[in-house]
């Protein structure tokens, strides 16, 4: 086929107009088609995993200087890794910040976000290299893991390449590409029963690929449907033990996808992509009691947490012999929030309708040389309009404090690098120039801020083989402040806590050492990292005098030093893989502001860092052996844990454990898995609220089919 040359570049670029690195999303592993799988001991053999986080086209793990990991979207399927919750129990140092319902989770990485997940994200989240920016909330993609190819996670500032949204990390989720050649397609169906549900869970989900035009274009539409019943009860008064109704809080999810990749030419990749996700769940995740689990004082009002999102990109690569052009186009359109009923009569409802269009380009070096570089820009364009009204008749209360956030940014930024001592030695320097113009208005009032920062990154790593890499690196993060309502900022002065509808932006410096090793036959992989991240102006919540609506202010500045740990051995027994990860952090005050000491006494320096987990770890064994010719028997079993957790209020989440486990035969393009979440049933909160707080899913077991001819 045809090759675009350099002299049409920018005309096929601004055609174009985004840029997913179609040629980049390889996949770690490939699912035969039909075809009975390879032995037990060959499926577990050893593979290059590769990456793309470093914006510089297709990279060897072992060899990415960051604290990274990757999981394959097998991987995650057999490791009954289902969800970005389930995910973040198999990376170190992340724990779940807040979840109001399915549609509005939070996520922190090494304490980075755990303050507020009101404000932009302080983790980056990208679906297919554009990315998901809820503006003013930071809220995970509610995206279905049918359909991944892969996923990778970087922790730590990633403020260079990632911009404002990254000061803790990134997620990066990457879908599978239409094949240009073969139809292909994949079903799955499951069924479960949830420990004091009523009736089974159940979920069908199914992807096809179509060859349009062979080597040309090419289309892949995936999809599902899940309904999970409730199993906590609902009193419309005080608990008597009676309920009045039980089952409420039910989940409904449902999305469609639709990918067209379009190749005119051999070093062009042209990608168009719809994704519309609709997650939905009645009651919220804040429970009054856990065990039993229940909501109280409903006086029979309805209460629910609902989101509808549209995700738009269009994107290309044009590859030249010695450097790439990538663009990135999206648009985000969603509403989602939460309803919360307050007897006899009054209700709490918060509604967002947040609306972003983000555009980024970027040039990259390609060659083998020892010189490698990157150029970029980026620009956003986004809104956060909210509906928020409290209502308590017998108080008198009706307070409607609807406001919007507007932002309108750009960033330039670059990376370079020089390879030294052959290649072993290799420095790299980054540097991104970021500007934000952030207004918040309202029914009465309008103002403006506007920030200019630079973020930078410096990193050394050493390679001498391929099976080890030692690097140091130091990085700096942005996240820009909170936008609230003078509601909340007028609460908030009611308790001596200075703080407008604009808070200051939170910032952070992370300080790191690793080390990634591997034994020469590559069944034992190793990884340590020890960081010491220094936060400044931290965005968290504070209580006000009124107990449904807290505000957020900058309680001071905070350092977290920490390790994390990793390991994944393929062991001498034929088809058994066990795994591990761990992280020890320990975060404190370095200085508190007075205003918040005096509203919040048990904060002062020296303090635990609130909302952060010191120590989390997973442990897991996967055991892969033929039962017969054709047939094989698939087993995997994992302990998670996670410590206690400060909450604002000064109270403490319990550390606690969650196992789970699944078992299955495969045949051929069949798989039948019979699995089990939450096995200890543990029902003590995780979070904590006003209320008791939010608890896991209590036990749950099932049956998954699936019939994946791709």
């Amino acid at each position: 086929m045809k090759r675009l040359n350099a002299g049409v570049a920018a005309f096929a670029l601004m055609a174009a107009m985004g840029a997913a690195p179609v040629g980049a999303q390889q996949t770690m592993t490939d699912s035969a088609e039909g075809q009975p799988a390879a032995p037990a001991a060959q499926r577990n053999a050893p593979e290059e995993i590769v990456v793309t986080a470093q914006k510089s086209g297709v990279q060897a793990l072992q060899e990415v200087p960051l604290a990274i990991q990757a999981f394959s979207g097998e991987d995650l399927k057999e490791r009954n890794i289902n969800n970005i919750a389930d995910l973040a129990t198999a990376i170190p140092g992340i724990s779940e910040s807040q979840r109001q319902s399915v549609a509005s989770r939070s996520f922190s990485i090494r304490g980075a976000g755990a303050g507020a997940s009101n404000g932009d994200s302080a983790i980056g989240y990208y679906v297919d290299d554009v990315p998901f920016v809820v503006t003013n909330f930071g809220i995970a993609p509610p995206i279905r893991f049918l359909d991944l190819d892969r996923v990778e996670v970087l922790r730590g500032p990633q403020g260079t390449l990632y911009g404002q949204g990254s000061a803790g990390g990134v997620f990066i989720f990457h879908t599978r590409d239409p094949d240009l050649n073969d139809i292909k397609f994949a079903v799955e169906a499951q069924a479960s029963q949830t420990k004091g549900a009523s009736s089974l869970n159940y979920g069908v989900a199914g992807v096809v690929s179509i060859p349009i035009i062979q080597d040309v274009l090419a289309v892949r539409v995936s999809g599902g449907h899940s309904y999970n019943p409730g199993w906590a009860d609902e009193y419309y008064g005080a608990p008597d033990g009676t309920p009045d109704r039980e089952g409420v809080n039910e989940v409904r999810d449902d999305d469609i996808r639709v990918v067209a990749l379009f190749r005119p030419v051999d070093n062009l990749n042209i990608r168009a992509q719809y994704w519309h996700f609709r997650p939905r769940q009645q009651f919220l995740g804040g429970l009054a009691s856990t065990n039993p689990p229940y909501y109280a004082n409903t006086a029979a009002q309805p209460s629910f947490g609902n989101g509808d999102f549209k995700l738009y990109s269009l994107s290309a690569e044009l590859d030249f012999d010695t450097f790439s052009i990538s663009s990135a186009t999206t648009y985000l359109e969603g509403n989602f929030g939460i309803y919360v009923p307050i007897a006899p009569a009054g209700a709490f409802s918060s509604q967002f309708f947040p609306e972003m269009f983000s555009q980024e380009v970027r040039i990259n070096s390609t060659t083998n040389g020892p010189f490698h570089w990157l150029i970029g820009g980026a620009l956003q364009d986004g809104s956060g309009p909210q509906e928020n009204y409290l209502r308590i008749p017998a108080f008198g209360v009706d307070i409607n404090a609807d406001n919007n956030a507007i932002t309108k940014n750009w960033a330039v930024y670059g990376e370079l690098g020089y390879d030294l001592l052959d290649g072993k030695l290799r420095p790299r320097v980054g540097l991104r120039y970021y500007h934000d113009k952030r207004t918040f208005e309202d029914a009465s009032t309008t103002n403006t801020n506007t920030e200019n920062v630079t973020t930078w990154r410096v990193n050394l790593s050493y390679v001498p083989n391929d099976d080890l890499t030692v690097f140091v690196t130091a990085a700096t993060g942005f996240r820009p402040g909170i936008v609230q309502s003078q509601v909340q900022a007028d609460l908030l002065e009611d308790v001596g806590v200075p703080a407008g509808t604009q808070t200051r932006p939170e910032s952070s410096t992370n300080y790191e050492a690793g080390i990634k090793w591997r034994s020469p036959d590559r069944s034992l992989n190793v990884g340590v990292n020890v960081y010491i991240n220094k936060l400044e102006d931290m965005l968290t919540p504070t209580p006000t005098l009124n107990t449904d609506v807290s505000g957020f202010s900058n309680f001071g500045d905070g350092t977290s030093k920490g390790v994390d740990i990793e390991m994944r051995w393929r062991t001498p027994i034929d088809g058994l893989t066990l795994g591990a990860v761990a992280n020890i952090n320990q975060g404190k005050y370095d200085t508190v502001d007075p205003a918040v000491q005096a509203r919040l006494p048990y904060l002062r320096p020296g303090t635990r860092l609130v909302n952060t987990i010191e120590e989390n770890a997973r442990i897991d064994a996967t055991y892969q052996t033929w039962l017969s010719s054709e047939v094989e028997g698939l087993f995997n079993v994992a302990w998670t844990y996670n410590g206690n957790r400060l909450q604002t209020n000064g109270q403490f989440a319990k550390a606690h454990s969650l196992y789970s486990a699944n078992i299955g035969l495969r045949y051929k393009a069949y798989d039948l898995t019979l699995f089990g979440e939450n096995l200890s049933d543990y029902d003590q909160p995780t979070i904590l609220l006003n209320t008791a707080g939010v608890r896991p899913t209590p036990r749950t077991i099932g049956l998954r089919l699936r019939v994946n001819y791709q």
